[in-house]
């Protein structure tokens, strides 16, 4: 929590979401190519998770950006929180509102993928 946001960046100290998403799941004893958040969308190494109601603590969260081209990803912590590099906080930080209905998570999300 509190790493700075930094396009391309794939930690320790610094990250962007999909680095972040990286850093976490290699940190986790996961084997797993660098993927972006729109490589995300099309991975088919994990059970995907289609309904937010269906999430469970470590699925991988998959949203779309304000274009085709762009995304995010972030990891879901449980009890509607995640932890992500956000590029509008600046840093690695924890969202309270992704279960938040009608809210921007909720309007982005597309899909989950289900790691452990």
């Amino acid at each position: 929590i509190g790493c700075s946001y930094v396009r391309g960046a794939k930690g320790p100290n610094s990250f962007d979401c999909s680095g972040f998403v990286y850093w976490c799941l290699r940190q986790s004893g996961v084997s797993v190519s660098y993927m972006t958040s729109i490589g995300w969308r099309t991975t088919s190494r994990f059970t995907k998770v289609s309904g937010m109601g269906s999430l469970q603590r470590g699925d991988i969260l998959v949203f779309s950006g304000s274009s085709m081209s762009s995304g995010h990803v972030g990891i879901y912590c449980g009890g509607g929180k995640m932890i992500d590099a956000s590029s509008g906080a600046g840093q690695v930080r924890t969202s309270t509102t992704v279960l938040k209905s009608g809210g921007y998570w909720e309007k982005h999300f597309l899909m989950a993928y289900r790691v452990f």
